[in-house]
């Protein structure tokens, strides 16, 4: 039996058996895949190999064949009939052994093939070619603009061995097109369907995986081998200036393209700018296709080289402008009339309203829109054209957006279109936020001062309508003017990672219908359109009588604007104050995330020194201050040694202010001025600690970050008195704290101390004061080599006798603030005592003892 191929020709150029098989073909193209009891009749596989592979035999056999091993393939064990159905399962698709088997027509199958068909559950596929693997199963492919016949016949082969289908002309049921060049009546009708375009790499890139039984032609790592738009083409420039050209020039050869020059040999295109007149254009040779820029720029959103037919620049410019103004005004069933106001801020307006003052230009834009009522022409009172102005500003501000929703928002994600969508619906909502919701709420106010404007009268009511929409406008603005920063980031993000995006952004802003706006400034006219309002109603209330009836209306709408705008600034600087939050946990290394709250503002950062070792040369520290807590880190030093990935701050301690005791307002001296200090008693710890700053440069105002830190203290504790949370005190305590930090005679500053105290405590002997006592833990700080002494105290008795107040002083050996270790902000889970050694070597002070001491 002849075996008889039902494929399309494809000009002799594919591999075809010439001579009539001997034994029957496994698997006819027509037929079912044959059972084993069919008849009685036993289907084989034999394996050419010298090896026994048990993987493969088993899947063999889970298909329902006989399996036996061959091998050359000529000959066969002896239990093999003469006339069987049989397939022949080879390592390598080369070599006479091979050659011999395809001659005889016998079905010949690679491994990858056995293994993916049991891999899918699948029997193997009915074909007379040789198969390989099933990378490409499925596929339809066409070639097209192959000029090396050994190339063409090489890439077919491949295509073949994988399981493709190959056809000679291109039908809707072609699957795939693969393309040399972007020319020719196959690659246009390919453009013209949709058909995705693909270059020969993609099939090379398959045969190099064509073991791999997981690697499919149409994953999506595959389809990144597409054609690119200027593949062959040599393009020249015209009308461009210099950096427009080479920004055009840069993009065509990421796209395949070759740059050159007008009379190059070879020049297949030439893109002339839309400002050059047809009539100045370059004679050029007739093989030579002079096109717009918009073909280029479209060419590279479709990802495919456009028809060049469509794109003539000889072609008037001007019926093409007006074929495209009317097509657009018919889908959005209006026109943009841009009055004086918006004409200022958008530039959209004829050049001739340019020199109009205000009244001259409202007075025009009134009588173009002006309805006139019935016998008469429209009332000449002040208060009808300001009404007339604010229905005409509105009416050009929903055109403005139904512009951007029309024209910009809904073909980037339109899924319908060659490349499917251009922007994800993430990166969408993030550039135009809810636009959308804004053009329903002002269409909704357009419709009801149509109304009343085409019924006018005197005593109607402008307020009411806006006061009908105040809840939706209060609604609909503050996310997108809150937002709005976040919106033209990702905008220029967008333009900048997404060629295909950047070029629509060409493509569209250079429509008539955007009169050479930009997508950024469209974007920005709702942020301007509630000050306007309030504008035009304050005009409107100005020349309204106190006892109309619309005066108490249009007053509560300004309010009600007013309050919008309100809403925008405070959600605006909550929204700000949250994304520097984020930044915060962005630049400190190990800062927890429980710095992050909805409930917590950022307010400021200031930046300190250290200085508890009694000199102004201290570590560099900063304090990120929040609505009720603080972060304290340490600033790494910047430029030389420094890592390009280290973060530039560390985490030392997350503070809450209610751990906070007292704010130590100390008297500035030579050595150390402007310092202040922070007494901190954490929970379940009896010792209060003292953390020293003081200020980085000359221009930071102490008193000024003491009040502030006091109010939030107050608020914290739900005190309306901050001063109570500020103790001022002498600057030798820092001093003691550095002489006792560096002697190796420590209980001298002590008694130095001592001394200090009782002095400060002298001078208010005669004042009603409790008596206090200081103890002052000295185990552990003693001379070098000297054991631990024993706890000593100093009592100092004042005031009256019926009453005492005591506190301590222990421990005053000092470690700089940079040493204390990152711990759990959180109370309940706060590391213990025992296990914070950074913190326990902290000064302990008491909180009296400090607003008694050197005052």
């Amino acid at each position: 039996m002849e075996s008889m191929s039902t494929e399309p020709d494809t000009g002799g150029l594919l591999l075809r058996p010439k001579s009539v098989q001997l034994v029957p073909v496994i698997f006819e193209k027509d037929e079912e895949p044959p059972e084993p009891s069919r008849g009685g009749e036993k289907c084989y596989a034999c394996i050419v190999s010298k090896k026994e592979k048990p993987e493969l035999a088993s899947a063999l056999e889970e298909m329902g064949l006989e399996v036996c091993y061959s091998e050359t393939g000529r000959k066969l064990p002896a239990n093999v009939p003469d006339e069987c159905r049989i397939v022949f399962v080879c390592e390598q698709f080369s070599g006479p052994d091979y050659e011999r088997l395809v001659d005889k027509k016998f079905r010949v199958v690679g491994q990858p093939c056995v293994l993916s068909c049991r891999l899918r559950n699948k029997p193997l596929a009915p074909s007379v070619r040789p198969t390989y693997s099933c990378s490409m199963e499925g596929t339809v492919i066409c070639f097209t603009g192959f000029k090396d016949k050994e190339m063409l016949h090489s890439v077919c082969s491949k295509a073949h061995l994988m399981g493709a289908s190959i056809r000679k002309d291109m039908t809707s049921s072609v699957t795939h097109v693969v393309a040399h060049s972007v020319s020719g009546s196959k690659y246009k009708v390919a453009v013209g369907l949709g058909t995705p375009i693909m270059s020969e790499q993609w099939v090379n890139e398959c045969w190099a995986h064509r073991d791999n039984i997981h690697i499919n032609a149409h994953s999506p790592d595959m389809m990144l081998h597409k054609q690119l738009p200027f593949a062959g083409c040599h393009i020249a420039l015209e009308g461009y200036p210099d950096d427009e050209a080479r920004h055009m020039r840069d993009i065509a050869t990421d796209n395949g393209g070759m740059n050159g020059e007008l009379g190059d040999a070879g020049l297949t295109h030439l893109v002339v700018a839309d400002t050059v007149d047809p009539s100045e254009i370059p004679v050029t040779s007739s093989r030579v296709l002079v096109v717009k820029q918009q073909w280029f720029w479209e060419s590279i959103q479709i990802e495919a080289c456009a028809d060049e037919a469509l794109y003539q620049a000889k072609e008037s410019a001007h019926s093409r402008h007006s074929r495209q103004k009317a097509s657009f005004n018919s889908s959005l069933h209006t026109s943009i009339d841009i009055s004086f106001l918006e004409a200022s801020l958008y530039s959209l307006a004829s050049p001739g309203m340019k020199g109009l003052g205000k009244r001259e230009a409202r007075k025009l834009a009134c009588s173009s829109t002006s309805t006139p009522t019935k016998g008469a022409g429209p009332p000449n009172t002040a208060r009808y054209h300001i009404a007339a102005e604010l229905l005409q500003t509105e009416k050009n501000f929903v055109n403005i957006l139904s512009l951007i929703v029309k024209v910009f928002k809904e073909p980037v994600e339109r899924p319908q279109q060659r490349g499917g969508a251009i922007l994800s619906a993430e990166d969408s909502k993030s550039i135009f936020g809810n636009i959308p919701e804004i053009l329903t709420v002002h269409q909704n106010i357009v419709r009801g001062l149509e109304e009343l404007m085409a019924h006018w009268e005197e005593s109607t009511s402008i307020g009411a309508v806006l006061l009908l929409q105040s809840d939706e406008l209060l609604r609909v603005y503050p996310p997108f003017v809150n937002f709005f920063e976040m919106s033209k980031e990702a905008l220029a993000r967008c333009e900048r990672v997404y060629p295909r995006f950047h070029a629509f952004l060409k493509v569209s802003e250079s429509r008539s219908e955007c009169s050479r706006q930009k997508l950024s400034e469209l974007l920005i006219t709702p942020v301007q359109r509630i000050p306007r309002i309030i504008l035009l109603l304050q005009d409107l209330l100005k020349h309204t009588d106190p006892h109309h009836n619309d005066h108490s209306t249009l007053q509560q709408a300004v309010d009600s604007l007013k309050n919008v705008m309100t809403h925008i600034n405070e959600d605006k600087r909550k929204t700000e104050s949250q994304m520097q939050m984020f930044e915060v946990l962005r630049d400190i290394e190990d800062c927890p995330a429980t710095v992050l709250s909805s409930h917590r503002q950022f307010l400021r950062r200031l930046d300190l020194l250290d200085i508890s070792r009694g000199h102004s040369r201290g570590d560099p520290l900063a304090l990120y201050i929040f609505s009720d807590s603080m972060e304290i880190a340490r600033r790494r030093p910047s430029g030389f040694g420094m890592k390009t990935a280290t973060k530039p701050f560390k985490h030392l301690e997350f503070l809450p202010y209610t751990y906070i005791r007292s704010i130590i307002n100390f008297e500035d001296t030579e050595d150390v001025s402007g310092g202040f200090g922070l007494l901190v008693q954490w929970p379940e710890d009896p010792q209060e600690k003292l953390l020293v700053f003081g200020p980085e440069n000359e221009d930071s105002s102490k008193s000024e970050t003491v009040r502030h830190l006091a109010k939030l203290m107050a608020d914290a504790h739900f005190s309306t008195d901050p001063d109570q949370f500020v103790v001022s005190c002498s600057a030798d305590v820092i001093h003691s704290l550095s002489r006792s930090a560096n002697s190796t005679t420590i209980h001298r500053a002590l008694h130095g101390v001592r001394k200090k105290v009782k002095r400060a405590f002298s001078s208010r002997s005669r004042k009603s004061l409790a008596s206090l006592s200081v103890h002052m833990n000295l185990q552990g700080i003693g001379e070098e080599n000297e054991p631990p002494s024993s706890p000593d105290a100093i009592s100092i008795s004042m005031g009256s006798p019926n009453s005492s107040t005591s506190c301590s002083v222990p421990n005053l050996s000092y470690t700089p603030i940079h040493s204390i270790h990152r711990l759990t902000p959180v109370a309940s889970l706060r590391t213990s005592r025992s296990k914070r050694p950074a913190l326990g070597s902290i000064p302990s002070f008491s909180a009296v003892d400090l607003s008694h001491y050197g005052t």
